[in-house]
Parts: structure tokens; sequence; C-alpha cells
């Protein structure tokens, strides 16, 4: 969540007095007559007001004030203001803590929380196909559906104030403000609890949340924010106290010099963004690409590498089968007592007794075969000389 980096610092402002206020007639009324960015008329009362009208100013724009509400006149402000980046995107981030003269009474605004989700066929589609493939659901951390303010109290911002170490005790009187619809339709909701601070401080914790649905197709989208605050007292009079939280709540009022500035920038920054997003996807498809050829030809090598040791392996194991079978034919030859002889003209073998320097096939009687030491005239008798077959060549 975008309240965690100015979390801390606030806590502490929960706990102990706030420092000295920002002195200046631009702090005490930035919207007068030639404060920085002022376009409001100021808050003016022709008997002397138990409210002022603080400006909050923006210190990224000269101190052009970005918006301005009611604080108790007597009360010291101090804001803490700063830009949380995305990329090319700022978002401002905004906190604003008020303290009462004798410091036993304060009220503490905290940075305004952007959400986004879609629900419909197609976005519960994809997440229920990234929960089958055992995958996240959100996108993001700022991916959540809306709900009621109490139920942000609860789940949200109470357990991140557990874990910055400020636990409310006592917890009770929730309220919940019935819903109401702003000029640019959006849903306003305002929910809070009680309880008790570590000090001793009986305290308000209260969440206002606007949420601003539309439809795209099949699916609604809704964009929403949550501004929690937190309002303490040591007098026991909670209610009169946060009676000025309200005032504060009610009277807002944005500078629009400011806002058509932040939204030219932050569209800028959008489309920095956009820009950035598509290089990184050529990017990551063009390395993509090299990885799979790359992988393809590794793929290719190591299929040639094996075909190849497959063959080197078949041959070999031929070879070797071909020299045992050789081997065998000339065992049981020696045993039998029988060589080779192989007709030179057609080349075909016959096994023939062992002991004789020439063989002799008839052809005139194939089958026939004279075994001699003495050589003859074959021709005379129509008879062919037959070769022994050498060992190698068995």
């Amino acid at each position: 969540m975008r309240l965690i980096p100015l979390l801390a610092p606030m806590i502490a402002l929960v706990c102990v007095d706030c420092g000295n206020a920002q002195t200046g007639e631009a702090a005490r009324n930035p919207l007068a007559k030639g404060a920085p960015g002022a376009s409001v008329p100021p808050f003016t009362q022709a008997s002397p007001s138990p409210y002022r009208v603080l400006g909050i100013l923006d210190p990224d724009r000269e101190q052009m004030a970005a918006f301005a509400f009611k604080v108790p006149s007597d009360w010291r402000a101090q804001q803490a203001f700063y830009r949380k980046w995305s990329g090319a995107v700022a978002t401002p981030q905004i906190s604003v803590t008020l303290t009462a003269p004798e410091g036993r009474s304060q009220i503490v605004f905290f940075p305004s929380t952007q959400y986004l989700f879609g629900e419909g066929p197609l976005s519960n589609g994809l997440r229920a196909q990234k929960r089958a493939m055992g995958m996240p659901e959100q996108n993001s951390p700022d991916e959540l559906p809306p709900m009621s303010p109490l139920d942000y109290l609860q789940r949200i911002f109470l357990p991140q104030l557990a874990q910055n170490g400020v636990n409310l005790r006592e917890v009770g009187n929730p309220q919940n403000a019935p819903q109401t619809r702003g000029e640019n339709g959006q849903t306003q909701l305002r929910g809070s609890v009680d309880g008790m601070l570590a000090n001793g401080n009986r305290a308000r914790i209260e969440c206002r949340i606007s949420v601003f649905s539309r439809q795209m197709g099949s699916d609604i989208y809704h964009n929403w924010n949550a501004i929690p605050s937190i309002t303490q007292t040591a007098t026991g009079d909670l209610e009169a106290i946060h009676a000025h939280t309200r005032v504060a709540q009610d009277s807002f009022v944005s500078n629009p010099a400011w806002q058509k500035l932040e939204q030219a920038t932050q569209a800028r920054g959008q489309e920095m963004n956009r820009d950035a997003s598509r290089r990184q996807h050529e990017a990551t498809m063009a390395q993509l690409q090299a990885s799979t050829e790359a992988m393809t030809r590794g793929h290719h090598e190591r299929m040639a590498a094996i075909r190849q040791f497959g063959e080197t392996n078949t041959a070999n194991f031929n070879q070797r089968m071909t020299t045992m079978d050789r081997d065998q034919r000339v065992r049981v030859d020696t045993i039998r007592g029988e060589s080779q002889y192989a007709n030179p003209t057609t080349g075909e073998r016959v096994k023939v007794a062992d002991g004789y320097s020439h063989v002799y096939n008839s052809q005139q009687h194939p089958d026939l075969f004279l075994g001699t030491n003495t050589p003859i005239n074959p021709g005379a008798l129509d008879w062919q000389e037959l070769q022994k077959v050498q060992l190698k060549d068995y």
C-alpha cells in the first residue's frame, strides 16, 4: 500500500505532540490573494471564527496550494508531502497532523491509497485460470475489491498500525454512515471504530472511501481510494474533538489549477510508462526469440550428436557381430576339417574337406568336387578350379 512510507513518521505524531506549526500568511491561508496557485476564495467571517483555512502546499510546485480545508484556528498544523514514483508516474502522498494548543488532542489524516479491481466473466475467468495454475490472483498489491470502511479498518489499516507498534485496545463503537453519491458519480462511504491508544488517549480510527465504477464490456471495473484518520484526546470528550475532524473533511476544497497541472503531468508519465512497457515487451520478445532459436540450434546439435553416437554404436555392434559370426564359422569348419572355396567366375562358395592343394568343380556335374595335391589341366576335363577363401574373408 502507499500508506506504508509515511506510516512510521506519522505514528510518532500519533503518540507524541506535534512540532512547531508552519507560519506565514500562505500557511495560514494559502488561497488568499497572492498565495501560490490560489484560485479558491478564502474562508472569511465578519466575526472571529473558530476555524481558519489551512492550505496544503506542494513543495515540488513552488509551494502551490494543492487543496485546503478548515481547521481549528488555534491548533498547530504540520504537513508531510512527497511523491511516490511508479515508473514515470508520481502519485502525491500527503498527510496532515493537527494538534491542540495544550497538546492533549490530535488529528492525523493519512495519505490516500488507490486501488483497482475488475469483476465479471472476463476478470473472474482470468483469476480462476491463475488459481488453477497455482499462481497468485492479484497482479499487484493495488488490486483489491471495494469494501466497507469498517472492513477496511479491520482487515487493512489496524493490522498495519499494529505492525508498526500502534495497538488499539478496547476496540468498539463501530459506526458506518449511510453511503452518499458524489458530484462525479462516485460512491462515498465513511466508517469508524473507537478504542484506547498506548498513551492512554481515547481514539477514533476513521476511514473514508470513494468508489468510482464503470462498465466496460461484460465486466465492471472499480477505481477506489481509502483515506484513514486518527482522532485522539486525553480530555475524555472524543466526540467534541472528532467534530473538528468532520469539519475538516466536509470543508475540503481542491485547487483546480493544481489539479490540472497534476493530471497533465501524470498523463505524460503514463504515456512514458506505456512507451517503456512497449519497449520492454519488444526487448523481451526479441530475447525470447533469440533464446528459442539458440535452444532450437542446440536441440538439433544434440539430436545430430545422438544420431551419430547411435550410428557409431550400431556400426560397432554390427562389426562385432560380423566378427563373432566369422570366428564361429572358422571354428566350426576347423572342427569339421572343412574350408570354404569360391568359384572365381560366379563367386559362389562351397565347403570342401581340407588337406588338398587344389580343389576342382565339375562344370557338367556341379555337385562333383575333386581335391588333389597334383594340379590337372582343368580345361581338358571341363573342370573349374576353386579358390580357397582366406580366414579374414570368411
